[in-house]
């Protein structure tokens, strides 16, 4: 058995200590908003020109980029209200110069910075921490997301997936663009008290011929992302809001054709089965409360989800694969319960998944929302057997609530995996982040597992996992993060991802940035210092040191890059397989280093493209890594853009090298903002198969789709194996349509 560490315990005492001391000291939120109520209908058409728009108060806007804090050098009339069903926000959006409106695509949930676009994100719970997207450029399309953990990482914080019901118009002039938004408050999740309904709001402007943002309430570009970050919102407020509860039921049905070549029985040759398909299922939505959503599924399909990136690992850790599918995506913030890199006690990728195979979902519930000061997540899924893989259950609840201030949460979760043949797993976890004022914060977080191939006691700590961290949450000026990792042996869950087990040890960064004002050429550049120093649990032997140095610039004209410089020293228990098997590194101690260079255009440009290059020593050999990533806009209706990826690696003592190309292709045709033609297509010579992904979407309004998918694997080079391989691995082609029915 292993028990805590005594430094971990005095690391996590003189933490807290230290943050109780210091956690009453809040900022002084600015003073709620109350948003007028309409005393007369207005037109919903774009325009915002009747009286009763007259009537309401205009935002302030302010620049966030290039010069934060400077008044905008367009003028920009935003207005908010609500009536008994819906909140409005409309625009009106004047250029000095009217070819720098920029209008480009129409696709749900575009979100191409080379177009303007305006919109605005809500934090219905006034939480700090969580908020749902609702923006649309010049054309009038629709983007709708949510925002978790304040948007700390924007790749991973910001789901663009999840789709509500919510509609908006707009209208061009000579003289720019105008938009309204109708949000119905059934869409919305809220907590009323006393009549009254408090949220919060952020409000963007982006116009990138310039390129600037406006915002409101003006941000600090202290903090990254700052424009979806629910924690510098605005406060606002309502009184008697009583929205109706709608059902939704969303039915499904789906046909087509699968076609699969395989071995036959002699071993001889393959032949192509096709199989029809013919299926159906279905979604239900209800609001139990205001602020409490029921979900329910039922022969839950993922026919219409876009493929995965290609990838090769050329790391002693497991891949992660972010989700996609929407099902899961929607409310995924509630069920967050991550430890860096990745790692998280709930992973649903582990749902409906086995080995890279699809298992049948036979349907499964979640409610989500609040209650009383808790935010609140339940889900239960039920899946088919799979080949020798047995049927299983899976389940999860998730807890969590504002503590000390508005910005610090104390949270747990518990999860199950149940399998039809007996076995099981069983975790929980408790975590909370503190804030303890200005941008320091303390974040803990603590799971066990448990299962049927056994485990020891409540305070044993091999299948535990453990970190702490404390961090100061700033882009300009000093900002460091040091953080205590512990994954013990045992620890294994259920329904969650390791990208690296069985290890412990500190890893601590520290940067510093500028912000360097009106007259220079860069609007943000910082340098960083970082590193980590990982022991294998289980042994106590040393396995990984890292140290890295890297500066990042951003000028105001949106181009920018990076310079990084990695050093390693890696100890090898066991042989390192690398790419798809194609090299391997002995067991044994390694030091080398290497390093990367980055470099991006502006993104606001119709032609864009990022590059970055890595080379230098790799073990006990050498690698070259180069990767390459044009777009271009055609118009405001195509889009096509091209990923190259090579990779070279050789151990010249042992004879040993590879190389890998992963060459992919995107275009999207977008004619109409109800219409989309996505395609998906890449090559991978690790495994010498292409892979392509061909999706129509028709959506005539929300809930309502049609989907004609096609998918192919091509084999190219068929004379590898013996017998010869079929230039056709398989393909498929499907039709899915869905109907949403309100009641």
């Amino acid at each position: 058995m292993k028990y805590v560490p005594a430094t971990v315990i005095l690391y996590a005492a003189l933490s807290m200590n230290w943050l109780m001391a210091q956690g009453k000291e809040n900022d002084v939120p600015a003073a709620p908003i109350p948003i007028a109520r309409l005393s007369q209908p207005i037109v919903f058409d774009g325009i915002p020109d009747e009286e009763a728009w007259q009537m309401v108060p205009a935002f302030p806007m302010v620049m966030l980029m290039p010069v934060p804090g400077k008044e905008p050098t367009e003028a920009s009339m935003v207005k908010a209200a609500y009536d008994d069903e819906f909140f409005y926000l409309s625009c009106d959006l004047h250029y000095k110069d009217i070819r720098q409106l920029r209008a480009i695509g129409k696709k749900r949930d575009y979100s191409e910075r080379s177009s303007c676009f305006f919109g605005f994100i809500l934090d219905t719970f006034n939480d700090r921490e969580n908020a749902v997207v609702f923006y649309t450029n010049p054309h009038g399309l629709r983007l709708d997301a949510t925002i978790k953990n304040d948007c700390e990482n924007e790749d991973s914080d910001f789901n663009s997936s999840w789709n509500t019901f919510w509609n908006v118009r707009t209208h061009i002039t000579e003289k720019g663009w105008s938009a309204e938004f109708r949000i119905p408050f059934s869409s919305l999740r809220f907590q009323a008290t006393e009549g009254m309904t408090s949220m919060g709001i952020l409000i963007m402007r982006w116009n990138p011929a310039k390129p600037e943002m406006a915002t409101f309430p003006a941000v600090s570009p202290r903090l990254g992302s700052a424009q979806w970050r629910p924690s510098l919102s605005q406060e606002i407020s309502f009184e008697g809001l009583q929205p109706r509860r709608p059902l939704y039921i969303t039915p499904y049905l789906l046909t087509g054709l699968s076609q699969l070549n395989e071995l036959n029985t002699a071993g001889t040759a393959y032949g192509m089965q096709s199989t029809p398909k013919l299926d159906a299922g279905g979604d239900l939505k209800y609001s139990l409360t205001n602020n409490l959503t029921l979900d329910v599924t039922v022969n839950t399909d993922f026919a219409q989800v876009e493929a995965d990136d290609q990838k090769i690992n050329l790391t002693r850790y497991s891949l992660y694969f972010p989700e996609k599918r929407v099902f899961f995506m929607e409310k995924a913030d509630v069920f967050d319960f991550p430890f860096l890199d990745g790692s998280n006690l709930f992973y649903s990728r582990r749902i409906g998944l086995h080995e890279g195979n699809a298992v049948r979902i036979y349907g499964g519930t979640r409610i989500t929302g609040r209650v009383n000061r808790w935010d609140v997540g339940l889900l239960n899924m039920q899946t088919a057997s799979f080949r020798e893989h047995p049927g299983e259950n899976f389940g999860a609840i998730r807890l969590k609530r504002n503590v000390l201030n508005p910005y610090s949460y104390a949270g747990a979760m518990v999860t199950s995996r149940l399998g039809a043949d007996g076995s099981w797993n069983l975790a929980y976890g408790l975590d909370g982040q503190f804030r303890a004022g200005g941008d320091e914060y303390f974040t803990v977080r603590m799971a066990q597992s448990f299962e049927d191939a056994g485990g020891g006691g409540p305070f044993d700590m091999a299948p535990v996992r453990l970190l702490l961290q404390w961090q100061r949450r700033s882009l300009v000026g000093l900002g460091y993060d040091v953080t205590y990792h512990w994954a013990g042996e045992g620890y294994n869950p259920g329904i969650g991802f390791e990208r690296k087990r069985q290890f412990h040890g500190p890893a601590a960064s520290v940067m510093y940035g500028w912000w360097p004002g009106a007259n220079s050429f860069l609007m943000y550049h910082r340098l960083g210092f970082s590193g980590h120093y990982f022991l294998n649990t289980t042994t106590g032997v040393h396995e990984t040191t890292n140290a890295s140095v890297d500066w990042h610039f951003n000028a105001k004209a949106l181009y920018g890059g990076s310079f990084t410089v990695n050093w390693y020293q890696e100890n090898l228990q066991h042989t390192l397989i690398l790419g798809n098997n194609q090299a391997s590194v002995p067991a044994g101690a390694y030091s080398f280093a290497h390093a990367t260079a980055g470099f991006s255009t502006s993104v606001a440009r119709d032609l864009s493209a990022s590059f970055s290059a890595t080379t230098g020593r790799f073990f006990d050999g050498w690698r070259m890594s180069f990767y390459a990533g044009p777009k271009l806009k055609i118009g405001s209706d195509y889009d096509v853009g091209l990923t190259y990826y090579l990779d070279f690696v050789e151990f010249g003592d042992r004879d040993m090298r590879f190389t890998n190309h992963i060459i992919g292709f995107k275009g999207l045709m977008t004619l109409t903002t109800q219409t989309s033609l996505a395609a998906f297509i890449q090559y991978n010579t690790a495994i010498d198969r292409v892979v392509a992904n061909l999706r129509f979407r028709l959506n005539p309004r929300e809930g309502n789709d049609l989907y004609i998918v096609y998918d192919e694997g091509l084999n190219t080079d068929i004379n590898r194996l013996d017998p010869s391989l079929p230039r056709s691995a398989g393909r498929t082609v499907l039709l899915k349509y869905t109907y949403t029915f309100r009641l």
